[in-house]
């Protein structure tokens, strides 16, 4: 089995401002995919009222989920809470403790991988 590690982050919006939501996104967008090599994926989804948004994440591994989070909460955390609230999370495959006890604050809901394929 792959060591792989991706999460869905549910979150409701919190500014008035579509065009936050959207400026947010792109930015965090392009420096993931610019300075994350261990970053799989990351994709923002929004509803069709406007009001909750999910983010797909996956990355090569727990290290690399970690490095994401440290990155995120040294250079987004202020801007992403004054955009989104987050509601729910859940993730799937193996973390290991360490990133276990780095997401804790969220009450994540974990799903092990038990068959399947991705390409």
């Amino acid at each position: 089995m792959s060591n792989e590690v991706s999460w869905i982050l549910t979150s409701r919006l919190v500014t008035t401002q579509p065009k936050a939501f959207e400026d947010l996104m792109v930015e965090m967008a392009k420096a993931v995919q610019q300075t994350q090599a261990g970053a799989i994926a990351y994709v923002w989804y929004l509803s069709e009222d406007g009001q909750s948004s999910e983010i797909f994440a996956s990355f090569e591994n727990s290290d690399a989920a970690i490095s994401h989070m440290t990155w995120f909460a040294n250079t987004y955390a202020k801007q992403f809470m004054d955009t989104l609230r987050p509601t729910g999370m859940t993730v799937y495959g193996k973390p290991t403790q360490e990133l276990r006890n780095a997401i804790a604050s969220l009450s994540p809901r974990y799903l092990q991988t038990v068959g399947g394929f991705a390409r």
